[in-house]
């Protein structure tokens, strides 16, 4: 992804990432059973999945007051 992205696509590219830091993460942790840490990694990267999505709803709101 070199290209500069437009405002829409960054929030849905960001939307994108938190999705699959969420299903991973959800993974890692029903795995985890067999290793505690990849259960606790699991669970780190869901707690980053918040902090993604919570972005793109920071940008999607000042992308529609801007209108």
């Amino acid at each position: 992804m070199n290209k500069a992205l437009t405002r829409p696509q960054l929030i849905g590219a960001l939307r994108k990432l938190a999705d699959d830091m969420e299903s991973l993460g959800a993974a890692m942790d029903y795995y985890g059973g067999f290793a505690a840490h990849i259960a606790e990694h699991g669970k780190e990267i869901m707690g980053a999945s918040l902090v993604a999505r919570g972005w793109a709803d920071g940008i999607e709101c000042e992308l529609e007051e801007s209108k």
